[in-house]
């Protein structure tokens, strides 16, 4: 029932295993891992540290309680855990994979990089090892040794979706959106029940939705201007506004042509969201009716008015954020 996800179904079966043989360790592990699964953090660490007590030469649930504790944001309790787990069984690469993780998690880098390599000392052929390898290299800012972890691990299990996800994290701190969008997309088909990667693939478009309106409204604030300082007429002014939104719409719609087609099905559900069409709208709409206040006011009084589009347009653009703010944290 764990290999297949069914986390609440094992913990039942596993209270009654418990319950028949509350001596054993191994079940009361099991009942952790379970825990893990549905996202109980609290109990999995009750769970883990009961088997502790059973068990105190066993290694398996002191990982399983570094594991939970990282989720519950006990950093320093998980490197605990995870180095106690180390001690018990050195020779074993999963305790110090743990040591790694929780490390990480902590942002103590250099303790995450010397458990990874640990790890690949004692397996290199295990694709998790290069998994977390690479995820600790990302994290220290070296994209290139986390591109050849992950490729590694890829190398060796080509349906690893770990891999595939961080190789789109890698891609976009490269500012290849496209190229992180088809990574995402390749892990969130490997497997389909993860949400975090079908989540990164929103929060990509999001991001570029983002960039598109702050490029744009930069923009459009420095035009703004050129009438006062300048002195030209207001149809180079015009020109020059539909400019860039053309501009802007062609920028964007190069990004989404050169996405596959599963994603650019996602960009449309993306735009017609409530929040991002609300977003792109006020940008879109402030933006217009500083530029309308700016072309039509006679030249006498354009001193007065001027300020008043810059307040506009710039209210526009933080409205704009506070809305696609909302719909990066809406589930």
């Amino acid at each position: 029932m764990l290999d297949v996800r069914r986390f609440d179904a094992a913990s039942d079966l596993l209270a009654r295993v418990v319950a028949a043989e509350p001596e054993s360790s191994r079940a009361w592990c099991l009942m952790s891992r379970a825990h893990l699964g549905a996202e109980r953090y609290p109990d999995a660490v009750s769970t883990a540290n009961r088997a502790v007590s059973l068990d105190p030469a066993d290694e398996w649930p002191h990982r399983l309680a570094s594991n939970a504790l990282v989720h519950l944001g006990r950093h320093a309790d998980a490197l605990r855990a995870a180095y106690e787990a180390a001690r018990l069984a050195p020779g074993y690469w999963q305790t110090h994979v743990c040591v790694a993780q929780a490390a990480l998690a902590a942002q103590r880098f250099d303790i995450a990089a010397e458990a990874a390599a640990r790890a690949r000392a004692l397996a290199p052929n295990e694709p998790d090892v290069h998994f977390l390898s690479g995820k600790v290299s990302l994290a220290r800012g070296d994209l290139s040794t986390a591109r050849e972890h992950q490729e590694s691990a890829l190398a060796l299990d080509p349906a690893h979706s770990g891999a595939m996800n961080e190789l789109g994290r890698i891609r976009l701190r490269r500012h290849d959106t496209a190229g992180a969008i088809r990574h995402f997309i390749s892990a969130a088909r490997a497997t389909p029940g993860e949400r975090i990667y079908s989540r990164n693939i929103d929060v990509v478009l999001l991001r570029t939705v983002y960039r598109t309106i702050y490029v744009f409204t930069l923009v459009a604030l420095i035009l703004i201007w050129i009438p006062a300082v300048t002195h030209v007429d207001r149809l180079p002014f015009v020109i020059a506004l539909a400019a860039v939104a053309a501009a802007t719409v062609a920028w964007f719609a190069w990004t989404v042509v050169r996405l596959p087609r599963e994603a650019r099905l996602i960009v449309r559900r993306t735009l017609r969201a409530p929040r991002v069409a609300a977003a792109l709208t006020l940008a879109a709409g402030g933006v217009g009716v500083a530029f309308g206040l700016v072309a039509f006011t006679p030249a006498a009084d354009l001193a007065q008015i001027l300020p008043v589009a810059v307040v506009i347009t710039v209210v526009a653009r933080l409205a704009a954020f506070a809305a696609l703010r909302g719909a990066a944290r809406k589930p």
